[in-house]
């Protein structure tokens, strides 16, 4: 995807702030038949989704080799105490008009990279052609970076440990 964030370094924006992501190398986020397949057929992880679990290395074993890094589908990260899981979806907001128009002329330009999913009055969904997390982080970042629009962020899936743990 020709949308890279600054330095390979993960980040997100929220509230206009720059939040960095550390990459959780232990986990992996994988789609349940993967991960089933993985472990010997026994389910192994968290389930997130349906079809989503968060599995550990010890969990995969040698079979976590190859899953994880900057090509994953669903890259795992630490976060203020939290795990998220990014995954292959953006959703944008922008009310003012000049900035939906700067939007649309962004959108178009990058076509081959961005399918636009849904579009509501204010609200655009975008999904990386590459279906990958790690490029909707990326095409997030680069949106609020280039074009400003009130708000871009990948789609998160936030872990948080329980009250007391």
């Amino acid at each position: 995807m020709g949308t890279k964030s600054t330095r390979g370094a993960a980040y997100y924006y929220a509230g206009g702030e720059k939040i960095e992501l550390t990459p959780a190398d232990d986990l992996f986020a994988v789609e349940g038949g993967d991960a089933r397949a993985a472990a010997g057929s026994h389910a192994v992880g968290r389930a997130l989704t349906d079809g989503l679990r968060l599995v550990t290395r010890d969990e995969l074993g040698d079979a976590a080799k190859g899953l994880g890094g900057s090509k994953s589908k669903y890259p795992v990260f630490r976060s203020h105490g939290a795990v998220v899981v990014a995954l292959p979806e953006v959703r944008v907001e922008e009310g003012r008009k000049a900035q939906r128009a700067k939007l649309d002329k962004w959108l178009k330009e990058h076509g081959d990279d961005v399918t636009v999913v849904s579009r509501d009055g204010d609200r655009v969904v975008l999904r990386p052609v590459s279906e990958s997390g790690a490029d909707a982080l990326a095409l997030a970042n680069v949106l609020t970076e280039e074009v400003g629009p009130e708000m871009a962020q990948a789609r998160f899936i936030r872990v948080t440990p329980r009250p007391g743990t």
